[in-house]
């Protein structure tokens, strides 16, 4: 059995592209990989990225060696970084150590007055949110772990998106694998105050199954677009359906046709891509949408041959 003494930490390095470098060093430099700090190495679990172009900043949310919720930041121009580790969670707060578990990756965004966003740590579990007090000040991450107050004891999969006039999303689901429901919220920097960007959620199991969804991802052809399978228990096996919606505004929704949706998006033959069974071979997570030349959405899944 391996455990956190029996392996070595990895090291976290990030490769500067040459696209960073002033136009004269392009053609003199080969890519630069800065060491950024030990991580824990015993299994996956994604971290997060963010390069703030007005400022010309970069931010790095992490798992340090010891588990620990850890952000670094840098101007472009350096190459020493910045670092904090979040403060230790509260008893009955969420919790900044993250468990043996790769649903667990972090999320970071910048709201329009500079404010870093950062969540994750959650897989069906309380929110864990923080949000800077000075713009472009890591030290100043604060735990709110709370946006709107309802339906957030139960948090997975955290996501902030780019709204349609550049307004800061942050979708997640609340519940569980087989019961759950999609949840989105909409940011108002002026009173750094959250509220739903939905009345209602966008995907609902009604408490009979869940939809693991893969975007929404913005076309070429002005829409956001959104693909998902429906799974009615714990067991990926019953992953089934491939399913499909578009939206120009991320509130109001059709399927491949046109047709509109209304709120919320329940199992339906409307938005079924692919009517995939049960034990069918669908794998959630994994519904991947591209654009051909002609800007029509293309989705890559997996399902079983006839054979099985």
């Amino acid at each position: 059995m391996l455990t956190k003494r029996s392996l070595s930490p990895l090291s976290l390095c990030l490769v500067i592209a040459l696209a960073e470098l002033p136009l004269a060093a392009r053609a003199q430099s080969a890519p630069i990989a800065l060491d950024i700090a030990p991580v824990f190495s015993a299994y996956p679990v994604n971290f997060a990225l963010l390069t703030d172009p007005g400022t010309r900043t970069q931010y790095v949310a992490y798992y340090n060696a010891d588990r620990e919720i850890t952000v670094v930041s840098r101007p472009l121009a350096a190459h020493e970084w910045k670092t904090y580790k979040l403060p230790a969670a509260a008893p009955g707060q969420p919790a900044t150590t993250t468990t043996w578990d790769s649903h667990n990756y972090l999320a970071l965004a910048l709201d329009s007055a500079g404010q870093l966003h950062l969540s994750g740590n959650m897989h069906a579990a309380p929110l864990l949110y923080y949000r800077t007090t000075t713009p472009g000040d890591i030290s100043t991450l604060s735990p709110l772990n709370k946006m709107v107050g309802t339906r957030e004891a139960s948090a997975t999969y955290p996501r902030f998106l780019d709204g349609p006039a550049h307004e800061l999303v942050f979708a997640y689901r609340d519940g569980s694998s087989g019961n759950g429901s999609d949840i989105y919220n909409l940011y108002h920097p002026d009173t750094q105050s959250w509220s739903r960007l939905l009345d209602q959620p966008l995907l609902d199991g009604q408490n009979k199954s869940n939809a693991y969804s893969v975007g929404p991802i913005t076309g070429p052809d002005g829409f956001y677009h959104l693909t998902w399978v429906w799974r009615n228990s714990p067991d990926c096996s019953s992953n089934h359906d491939l399913s499909y919606a578009r939206s120009k505004d991320l509130v109001h929704w059709e399927n491949a046709a046109g047709k509109a949706l209304s709120l919320p998006i329940t199992l339906s033959p409307e938005t079924i891509v692919d009517p995939v069974p049960v034990k069918g071979g669908m794998i959630n997570n994994n519904t991947l949408i591209g654009f051909d030349p002609q800007h029509r959405p293309v989705i890559a899944y997996h399902k079983n041959t006839p054979e099985g």
